[in-house]
C-alpha cells in the first residue's frame, strides 16, 4: 500500500478528503439533492422534478438506488475527532468498508441508466448520456483510486484533554 506524506494530511493528522470523493457523493445522491432543490423552490410553474425524472417510478427508483450511498455519506460526516473512544473505534471499523456500498450504488445506478436507455429504445438523450458518463466515471474512480484505499483505512484519533500550560 502506498503511503502519502504530510502534504496530504489535514489539521487532525488524517488524510484529506479528495475533491473527487465529494463529487462522487454528489453524483450518487443527486436524486436527493434534486428533491431538496425542488422542495425549496417556491415557484409552482417551475416543475424541476418533471424536468429530471420522466415518471414517479423513475424518481422513486433513483431514491432507492441513492439510499445505498446514504450510510457512507453519514459516516463520512462523522469522520472527525471525537471524545468517545468506543464510538470512534466502532465508526473506524465500519468506515473501512464504506467503499463497497458506494461501488454497489454506482453499479446499480449505471445499470438503472442502461435500463432507462433500453426503455427509450436507445434513442439518444443528452441528459441520459451525461448521467451515464458521470456515473461510469464515479464507478471507475471508486474502483481504481489508490488514494481512496488509504483514505478509507484512515480515521481520526480521539481527542484528548491534554492542555499544556
Amino acid at each position: 500500500m502506498m503511503r502519502y506524506g504530510p502534504e496530504y494530511w489535514d489539521k487532525y493528522g488524517t488524510y484529506r478528503t479528495p475533491i473527487a470523493f465529494h463529487l462522487s457523493l454528489l453524483v450518487l445522491l443527486r436524486a436527493y439533492f434534486i428533491w431538496i432543490i425542488a422542495a425549496l423552490s417556491r415557484r409552482p410553474e417551475l416543475d424541476i422534478m418533471s424536468l429530471v425524472f420522466r415518471s414517479k417510478n423513475d424518481f422513486f427508483s433513483a431514491l432507492a438506488i441513492g439510499a445505498i450511498a446514504i450510510i457512507p455519506a453519514v459516516i463520512f460526516c462523522l469522520r472527525r475527532p471525537q471524545k468517545s473512544t468506543a464510538g470512534a473505534a466502532k465508526l473506524a471499523r465500519i468506515w473501512r468498508f464504506m467503499r463497497w456500498p458506494l461501488l454497489v450504488c454506482a453499479a446499480a445506478d449505471l445499470a438503472w441508466l442502461v435500463i432507462q436507455a433500453a426503455h427509450s429504445y436507445y434513442q439518444f438523450s443528452m441528459f441520459l448520456a451525461l448521467q451515464m458518463v458521470t456515473v461510469l466515471w464515479v464507478l471507475l474512480y471508486l474502483a481504481k483510486s489508490r488514494y481512496l484505499t488509504v483514505f478509507f483505512n484512515d480515521w481520526p484519533d480521539p481527542e484528548t484533554d491534554d492542555k499544556k500550560h
